[in-house]
């Protein structure tokens, strides 16, 4: 891995987030020559939780992601839910999934591509991005921390220079406000309504339960995720008093109201927020020779972190289509079956043009709250099939 400034790429990666460092991974064991930008500097401050699926786990062993550091987060094997008061149902997982913070995930994806040819350029930017026949311009402008004033008055990010890079490909993992998206005109839809959520971690005494705790109470959704070193992590989606700010008062006041079974009280927070989602899907997800992964594609509730851990399967499953119309003559019209096996899958969790079929053992509560589960549940795939025929759900 270096940062020294290309020419051209087989393959440029907008986007140095989990899904963006776990492509230009993917891309290094296929032999394609990688390069990936991104806009911030790659520093590292105190990262929050993210939840690895179990079949995203064996997809960042099968990768050469170290499994020491996969196994600094907390095993979670099984799901509690209940509903407006019902009996706990119990799921187990497969396999287990991890609570592991964002950063720690990144540096290990860093570590993984340490000894690759994988060059990754910080803090830039891709501007316009023309494609022709045989690739992709793109104009890379490197910003610089610039201080203003004398004496120093603020800083700002200002560009210093730009260069012309060339890409076969370009993979855009760049988020929710993805510039790659825009540059295609592709338009998102919105499935339904802002969802608000506050968030908090703290430290547990007693210790968390070992599961993942999942509730609903009229309709609003809650979560207990239990995080390492004796940590917890506790939303609540809120309904009103947006503005209220998340503190220590305000959970107790949450888990009294919306999750009575675990110990009451005043608590520590050591983070805090109130975030803000919008459950929407890209109407495409690329065309030629761009394509699009992760949030940059999707957002949907954060309590499953479908999009992150999707967002991953996707950056393996273009690499390899990638790869394979690089290396192996594979016309690039094949890369549009990427776009519409991923639209299926997003339609079904997200309960877009999909119908729900109640199993004989399904719970009285799931006909009501059906396409509200799926995006909650910690899996994916075949794992998330799983679990939700031990619910007693069906969709298709």
């Amino acid at each position: 891995m270096n940062d020294v400034a290309p020419a051209s790429a087989e393959l440029l990666v907008v986007g140095a987030g989990p899904v963006g460092l776990f492509a230009g991974l993917s891309a290094a064991r296929a032999g394609i020559d990688t390069t990936i930008i991104d806009h911030r500097y790659r520093g590292f401050g105190r990262g929050y939780a993210a939840l690895l699926h179990p079949s995203t786990i064996r997809l960042l062993i099968e990768a050469g992601v170290s499994e020491r550091a996969l196994a600094a987060g907390r095993k979670v094997s099984r799901v509690g839910l209940r509903v407006d008061g019902s009996e706990r149902v119990v799921l187990e997982l497969p396999a287990p999934a991890v609570a592991l913070s964002q950063s720690a995930l990144e540096q290990a994806l860093l570590a993984a591509l340490r000894g690759t040819d994988v060059r990754v350029l910080s803090p830039c930017e891709g501007g316009v991005l023309r494609e022709d026949g045989s690739g992709v311009e793109v104009r890379v402008v490197r910003r610089e921390l610039v201080t203003f004033g004398s004496p120093a008055e603020y800083s700002d990010w200002q560009p210093v220079e730009s260069f012309p890079l060339r890409a076969a490909f370009v993979i855009g993992a760049d988020g929710y406000e993805s510039r790659v998206r825009s540059a295609l005109g592709i338009d998102v839809m919105k499935l339904g309504e802002t969802e608000s959520f506050a968030m908090f971690e703290v430290p547990a005494d007693p210790a968390p339960s070992p599961d993942i705790e999942l509730s609903f109470t009229d309709s609003l959704s809650a979560v207990m995720l239990p995080l390492a070193e004796g940590r917890a992590r506790f939303g609540f989606q809120l309904a009103e008093g947006l503005a209220e700010d998340p503190t220590p008062a305000r959970l107790s006041a949450l888990m009294h109201e919306r999750t009575p079974w675990f110990e009451d009280g005043l608590r520590t927070v050591d983070w805090s927020s109130t975030i803000h989602f919008e459950r929407q899907l890209a109407r495409r997800f690329g065309n030629g020779r761009i394509w699009l992964a992760g949030d940059a594609a999707h957002v949907t509730s954060p309590l499953g972190a479908h999009s992150m851990n999707l967002g991953l399967a996707e950056a393996q499953d273009l690499v390899r289509r990638v790869a394979a119309c690089l290396h192996a003559g594979v016309p690039l019209a094949s890369l549009r079956e990427y776009g519409s096996e991923r639209q299926r899958e997003w339609h079904k969790l997200l309960g877009y043009n999909v119908k729900f079929e109640l199993l004989k053992h399904a719970p009285a509560w799931l006909r009501a709250y059906a396409p509200r589960v799926a995006p909650i549940l910690p899996a994916s795939g075949s794992d998330l099939k799983q679990l939700l025929d031990q619910l007693g759900l069906k969709v298709s």
